[in-house]
């Protein structure tokens, strides 16, 4: 189901990029009956009664995602309902597995592809973000623990594939990160939703996270071209590091768990100092030092699109991990939708949103105190 395509032209602001030419953008598009029956469509919402059909908790999402805040703080405008009753109208139309939702937002990412990501191979990029947690991690399932940052060492984690064709960083795959889940794991079930949208991989970027055994066995069966940066960890990856070795070299990677290993190209590239070298894993298909690390460098992109996903990210306090997979499947949806339209910046998308999907005030008749008449004086 596309947009409307009638509607107004207007003249946004530009974004400060050359490589963009500027369009004028219908705002039309960004109205109220697209963006609600879209999102539903999308989510698979349920009409939960004939006073709270499935549009109105699409409106519901949208506007607090918009807004920055809490669904249960737009439910009762937005509705005209409670908010436990929209609460409970949602976590009915959820499913209980959340890879179930990641299909149905990886349908919806797919429906706003650009097309110029259809025409050739495209380099994308996989890392994992971690949203901050400050409750009781014993009592809440769907937690990973990590590197104390912003004051908590519990995060929900999501990892996703995202393009890095210049203009056009659009999210890929989305998937949510469990206490069990192994690298592995998450880059299966990422490179599988990014085939599902036919997309042609020129080759992959990853976090030293995903150095591994087991993701390196995957990269190569698919026969994709991948660059990971090294570990510094063993007396093998340790003798590239040392202040002078520049090259090409073969490495070979061993699990002590599962006793596998597989076999690696090592580029050693000087560092921007010049004293600590760059070390990365690649496949057999690169074969200039330099290139290797302009195209790692390239991957930092993806650190833009998480920023932009908390930009557009509605607050809550749940202990429900698909109901958080929800609210930031919803967020990578808006912001899908924003990487299509040429020539306005995401804040600009924003405010269209909340000045078309908030309701009007309620009228409201403000009541005067009538005086009694001031008492004549008795002659």
């Amino acid at each position: 189901m596309g947009f409307p395509e009638n509607g107004l032209y207007h003249q946004s602001i530009r974004r400060e990029d050359p490589m963009r030419h500027p369009h004028p953008i219908r705002f039309e598009d960004l109205r109220q009956p697209a963006w609600t029956l879209w999102i539903a469509d999308v989510l698979q919402l349920t009409d939960h009664s004939q006073q709270l059909p499935r549009t109105a908790l699409a409106h519901c999402l949208l506007l607090a995602a918009a807004l920055g805040r809490a669904v249960s703080a737009v439910a009762r405008r937005v509705s005209g309902r409670g908010r436990e009753t929209v609460r409970k109208a949602i976590a009915a139309a959820l499913p209980p597995d959340p890879r179930d939702l990641e299909c149905r937002l990886a349908a919806g990412l797919r429906h706003r592809l650009p097309r110029r990501l259809k025409r050739r191979p495209i380099p994308i990029a996989i890392d994992v973000h971690r949203r901050p947690y400050y409750g009781d991690h014993d009592r809440t399932p769907g937690v990973t623990g990590g590197q104390a940052e912003r004051g908590t060492s519990w995060f929900w984690s999501y990892a996703t594939a995202v393009s890095l064709v210049p203009g056009v960083r659009h999210t890929l795959a989305l998937t949510a990160v469990e206490p069990g889940d192994k690298p592995a794991e998450l880059v299966e079930r990422l490179l599988a939703q990014v085939g599902w949208s036919g997309l042609r991989v020129r080759y992959v970027l990853l976090d030293r996270s995903f150095y591994a055994v087991a993701v390196i066995q995957a990269l190569q069966r698919r026969g994709l071209r991948f660059i990971i940066p090294v570990l510094r960890r063993g007396v093998a990856a340790r003798k590239f590091c040392r202040r002078g070795v520049r090259g090409w070299f073969d490495h070979t990677i061993c699990s002590h768990r599962t006793k596998q290993s597989v076999s690696v190209r090592v580029a050693v590239v000087s560092g921007p100092d010049g004293r600590c070298p760059l070390v990365y894993a690649c496949s057999t298909r690169f074969h200039a030092l330099p290139p290797v690390a302009l195209r790692y460098w390239r991957r930092f992109g993806i650190e833009s699109s998480y920023r932009q996903l908390g930009e557009c990210l509605a607050y809550s306090s749940s202990r429900n991990g698909v109901y958080r997979l929800l609210l930031v499947g919803v967020s990578l949806l808006i912001r899908a939708v924003w990487v299509g339209l040429v020539g306005v910046i995401l804040g600009e998308v924003r405010w269209q949103l909340i000045v078309s999907l908030t309701p009007p005030e309620p009228h409201t008749t403000h009541l005067t105190q009538t005086l009694p008449p001031h008492p004549q004086p008795t002659p």
